[in-house]
């Protein structure tokens, strides 16, 4: 057979179009005959498997890009994240003392160990991968939809984790009941579990972005319990859980905490100024005096040309067992909350929906002056707040 006389151009890409032909018929003949083994038993060719990592590696870089951080460094914020790694992250990825689940090693690739590998990539890309998982590895998306400031805190563990002893990690996770066991969806029984976040009666809250449940209405907290489980209230570190409860546990926790006493309101400093656009979840909770005589008219009286009603006038004394009580949550958890339902995240409820139609005027100097007020009430501050009205 005589090859055509072509110029070297065309030459050139008529032998490319012949291999590209060969290549997938042959990569067709792979395929189709079903002589690739995809079991987790057998490992990728070399070749297979550093293209993969490649197309990982390059795509957590260029997906993460452009992700503002926020400041991780406040404890509490990684005692927060270090509760859900406990119950969401070790199971699969072992942990300073705790061996890595038979199971979770037989998967492939098999989950890593988290306090090795943290330190290759930056909390942007850790933050971008606990968001969005990884396909084809078994490391799932992160459960709250819209919840993102939820991530931050899990970065701010894993970053305490490679010099993290043994030890240490058991003191964190001392109070857990399901004795580390592999599930999914952790076992929830008592309120040993609870309190490692909330509090009790002899603790307080683990984080300001944690609000105590002390106190509130056991219609309230059960609904909560019921919204969380549901998916209709989002949240990755409470579906989880919630969903795990039968309903007869989760009003008996909701119970539990009704009978205990509310914890007192935490004081704030006056005359600090505030960034009123800061997104960051653990800046301080002070605000100036100007601003708190702003959130105290928006809280007793509402903004009347703006159709934003009173937020007291629900969320204070004896109201419906429905409403809960704003007295001792912070700032911080008070502002989140709120930001939730202006933006939707938290609408998919009825009484979200009333709230998003409440506070989608506000803007974000007004919900910080609001919840420093209401966080400030009944000490020296609402005094400063007095004083400027």
């Amino acid at each position: 057979m005589d090859w055509p006389d072509l110029p070297r151009p065309r030459a050139l890409l008529f032998s490319a179009a012949f291999i590209l032909a060969g290549v997938a018929v042959v990569g067709a003949g792979v395929v189709l005959s079903g002589a690739y083994n995809v079991a987790a038993s057998a490992k990728h060719f070399y070749i297979t498997d550093r293209l993969i990592k490649l197309v990982l590696w390059r795509s957590i870089d260029t997906h993460s890009a452009g992700i503002d951080v926020p400041s991780l460094q406040d404890p509490g914020f990684a005692r927060l994240g270090g509760q859900h790694f406990v119950t969401g992250c070790e199971p699969c990825h072992g942990a300073p003392g705790v061996p890595q689940s038979p199971i979770a090693a037989g998967m492939y690739p098999a989950a890593p160990s988290l306090g090795e590998i943290t330190g290759g990539w930056s909390d942007a890309e850790l933050f971008w991968i606990v968001r969005h998982g990884l396909k084809f590895t078994g490391m799932p998306q992160w459960a709250g939809s819209g919840r993102t400031e939820e991530v931050w805190p899990v970065v701010a563990f894993l970053r305490t984790l490679p010099s993290m002893s043994p030890q240490e990690y058991a003191a964190l996770s001392a109070a857990t009941d399901d004795g580390h066991s592999f599930a999914l969806a952790p076992a929830v029984d008592g309120l040993a579990a609870c309190a490692r976040c909330h509090g009790d009666a002899d603790s307080p809250p683990i984080s300001d972005l944690v609000p105590p449940l002390q106190g509130q209405s056991a219609a309230y907290l059960e609904r909560a319990l019921e919204d969380f489980a549901s998916n209709r209230r989002q949240s990755g570190i409470m579906e989880p859980l919630a969903v795990a409860l039968s309903p007869e546990r989760r009003a008996e926790l909701a119970t539990a905490y009704a009978a205990m006493a509310m914890p007192p309101a935490r004081p704030r400093n006056a005359g600090e100024a505030v960034d009123a656009g800061e997104m960051n979840p653990k800046a301080e909770g002070a605000v100036t005096a100007d601003a708190l005589a702003v959130g105290r008219r928006i809280a007793e009286h509402g903004l009347q040309d703006k159709n934003v009603a009173a937020c007291l006038g629900c969320h204070s004394g004896d109201r419906s067992p429905q409403f809960p009580r704003l007295d001792a949550l912070s700032a911080d958890y008070i502002a989140l909350q709120v930001r939730l339902f202006r933006d939707g995240v938290r609408g998919d409820t009825p009484y979200g929906a009333i709230m998003h139609k409440v506070v989608q005027r506000l803007s974000d100097a007004q919900i910080e002056a609001v919840a420093g007020y209401i966080a400030s009430r009944d000490t020296t501050v609402a005094a400063a707040a007095e004083a400027v009205r």
